[in-house]
């Protein structure tokens, strides 16, 4: 099955994150660190940790502030919700 494509043609960066790393994302972005998004998702700190890598390699990005603000650029989160 060929990828999404959005306007340009390109495939959508976010269609390339696993299932898990689409969930891990928004907690990224909400400021949780590694320790609470493994302990709200039920896998540990380190496990967190490679997720959070794997989505920055996957989307291009240098760090955790930049997740953040893909995703609210892109409108995956609501930043007027508070965190968790």
């Amino acid at each position: 099955m060929a990828p999404l494509m959005n306007g340009n043609s390109q495939p959508d960066p976010v269609e390339r994150l696993s299932p898990r790393e689409k969930e891990i994302l928004p907690l990224v972005a909400q400021g949780l660190d590694n320790r609470q998004i493994g302990k709200m998702l039920f896998i540990s700190e380190k496990t967190a940790k490679n997720y959070i890598t794997s989505i920055r390699k996957k989307l291009g990005l240098a760090n955790r502030t930049q997740i953040a603000l893909y995703a609210i650029r892109e409108g995956l989160i609501d930043i007027n919700q508070k965190s968790t």
